[in-house]
């Protein structure tokens, strides 16, 4: 099944492969009706906003269908927006964002085509905008990254006002002891993570322990569960334990983009615009803790957007570092090799954006002095790479 929606052929980042199209990170870009919206992103982070759209063209007719659900998830469309602009000042770079904007009536992007555009022609092409732009961010993160992880955004309706985690794991399963959890890890929407993590945790840890992505937000004093504070709903409690986006773009299917659904309460999350950047800033420091401590690494991004430093995807070979000098630096920027300077590297200078201004590929091994005086003021990165190492450091330029 999973198969049916690999996407193929990257140029340059990556391309959408019906019209050869290549997408610059942190522009934004639409479907053929701009129902769709999609930014490009470099950051192992997508985020998709299936139920916050309010656009009824009179051309889509309204849904009708057993079972439909047809109230907009508020404000969620406005609380996605802000989230990647916070994410962005986080880490200086982009997450993949993915926008339904047609209202709920016209088109649930979170169903099988069947329910989600009830047959119309239009919202059918809809719904299949809004699930290959997410593969194409997938396919992306895969090749840039090794691996990533997919948000659903939502909102709830619920009394409780706290956020609901969804991992494709039932309320039932959920209030099982550590144990009994655990054996339901291929059922699991971070599946790949659970096989794949830095800390070798259980499922009941990622989902319920101290450095859950749960107790993670408990920490920035948002109420979730799962969480170590709240492990579980219980039997009374309503719970959502993430729908068909989740399944389909999370890992428990297969792949290495592992996907988790936020239902996101009203109260203090969605009601206003204060407090939808508040909640905004705290998952910027979410993501990055938990990118950190289960995928990549401290510091994983290393300054140029789309490089991982972890020895988990860059075979990286810390014999063959370097250093710099002096730092900060004016004109010339020397280069001093710690051990046997590596055959046939290249090197790179880029700012935080991942804006290039200095490329040398030529391998020669005596290259000790760049002139960077006609940089502008600010931080930059140097790296140095051949097929088997990555090194990079950061220097400061001063006095342009």
């Amino acid at each position: 099944m999973k198969n049916k929606w690999i996407l193929f052929a990257f140029v340059f980042l990556f391309i959408y492969p019906s019209f050869s199209q290549t997408y610059t990170p942190g522009e934004t870009y639409f479907g053929e009706n701009e129902y769709i919206e999609f930014k490009a992103g470099n950051l192992p982070i997508i985020i998709s906003a299936p139920h916050g759209g309010g656009l009824e063209p009179t051309d889509i007719p309204d849904r009708d269908c057993t079972g439909c659900v047809y109230v907009r998830d508020s404000r969620t469309q406005e609380l996605i927006r802000q989230m990647s602009d916070a994410i962005f000042e986080e880490f200086g770079c982009y997450p993949y964002i993915i926008i339904n904007r047609l209202h709920r009536r016209k088109l649930d992007a979170n169903r099988e085509i069947g329910d989600a555009a009830d047959g119309d022609p239009m919202a059918e092409q809809a719904w299949t905008e809004f699930h290959d732009f997410i593969q194409i961010a997938k396919d992306s993160v895969t090749q840039n990254f090794g691996k990533g992880l997919y948000l659903d955004l939502h909102g709830h309706g619920h009394d409780i006002q706290r956020l609901e985690l969804g991992y494709r794991i039932w309320k039932s399963r959920l209030q099982m002891p550590d144990a009994g959890l655990n054996v339901f890890v291929n059922d699991a929407s971070i599946k790949n993570l659970v096989n794949n993590n830095l800390s070798n945790l259980t499922l009941s840890e990622l989902l319920r322990g101290e450095d859950s992505f749960g107790e993670f937000y408990q920490d920035e004093m948002f109420l979730a569960v799962p969480s170590q504070t709240d492990s579980f709903p219980i039997d009374d409690e309503p719970y959502f334990s993430g729908g068909y986006n989740t399944e389909r773009h999370g890992s428990e299917l297969g792949g290495v983009i592992d996907g988790i659904q936020i239902e996101c309460n009203w109260d203090d999350v969605r009601d206003t615009e204060v407090n939808r950047e508040v909640f905004a800033a705290a998952t910027a420091q979410v993501l990055r803790k938990y990118l950190e401590k289960h995928y990549f690494g401290n510091g994983f991004l290393t300054g140029e957007c789309g490089l991982v430093s972890s020895p988990n995807f860059l075979q990286k070979n810390n014999s063959s570092s370097f250093q710099i000098s002096p730092n900060p630096v004016n004109d010339q920027l020397r280069l001093k090799w710690k051990t046997n300077a590596p055959a046939n590297f290249s090197l790179s200078i880029f700012n935080k954006l991942g804006q290039v201004f200095y490329i040398n590929n030529d391998g020669k091994t005596d290259l000790n002095l760049i002139n960077i005086s006609h940089l502008p003021n600010g931080v930059y990165f140097i790296k140095l790479e051949n097929e088997y190492f990555v090194s990079l450091e950061k220097f400061i330029k001063v006095g342009f």
